[in-house]
C-alpha cells in the first residue's frame, strides 16, 4: 500500500493533474530525462526534458509476467548517436519515477519510484532523416527468476557445508575406466 502526501492528494484532487515521468540511466555518466518540455530540477539534479521526442511503455505490474520496458527517444542529434554508438548499456541500472507538481505553486513534489530494472539492448535506427534510440532493460525482479548455479565439486561443497570431504575424490574419477564384471563372473 503506497501512502501518499497530503501535498500529493491535493494534486491528485486538481482539476488539472500537471505531472511527468522521469526516467535514470546509470551509463558512464548518469542520464536524467523527463517526459515534460522543460527541463526540470529535482532533488539536486536536472532531468533534461525530452519535448515530446521520448516514449515509454506502459509499466504493468503482474505477478506472473514481467515485462520488459521500452525507452525510445527521437530527433536524436548526431553527436549523440556516436556518444550511444560507444556507451555500454547491457546490465546499466534503469529507474522510473513519477513526479506530481503541487497545485498552487507549481513546484515539483518528491518522485516516487515507479519501476526499477537493467539494461538490455540498445537499437539505433534512421526515421525520416532523424535518428531514433531505442533502449530495452527488463525488471529487477527478472533476477529472482532465474537459477543460481552449483558445482558437484568438492570446492563448492565445503563453501556450502564447511568440512564435508566427501566430494573430495570427485575430480580424480573424471574420465575413468570403469571395469565392470560379465554376469558369468557372479554365477560360480
Amino acid at each position: 500500500m503506497r501512502i501518499l502526501s497530503a501535498d500529493e492528494l491535493a494534486a491528485l484532487q486538481a482539476p488539472v493533474v500537471r505531472m511527468a515521468v522521469l526516467v535514470q540511466m546509470e551509463l558512464t555518466s548518469t542520464v536524467r530525462l523527463n517526459t515534460s518540455g522543460l527541463d526540470l530540477e529535482v532533488g539536486g539534479a536536472v532531468w533534461y526534458g525530452t519535448r515530446g521526442l521520448g516514449r515509454i511503455d506502459a509499466v504493468t505490474e503482474a505477478v506472473a509476467d514481467i515485462k520488459p520496458l521500452g525507452f525510445e527517444l527521437s530527433g536524436v542529434s548526431s553527436a549523440a548517436v556516436s556518444m550511444a554508438l560507444n556507451e555500454p548499456v547491457r546490465n546499466r541500472a534503469i529507474s522510473v519515477y513519477s513526479l506530481l507538481f503541487h497545485p498552487v505553486s507549481n513546484a515539483p513534489l518528491t518522485p516516487r519510484l515507479r519501476w526499477q530494472g537493467r539494461g538490455d539492448a540498445m537499437v539505433l535506427r534512421e526515421e525520416g532523416g532523424a535518428a531514433v534510440i531505442q533502449v530495452s532493460a527488463e525488471h529487477c525482479a527478472m533476477d529472482l527468476l532465474r537459477g543460481v548455479p552449483s558445482y558437484w565439486s568438492d570446492t563448492e561443497q565445503r563453501r556450502l557445508y564447511g568440512n564435508d570431504p566427501s566430494l573430495q575424490y570427485m575430480s580424480d574419477q573424471v574420465d575413468q575406466q570403469i571395469q565392470w564384471p560379465a554376469a558369468s563372473f557372479f554365477r560360480k
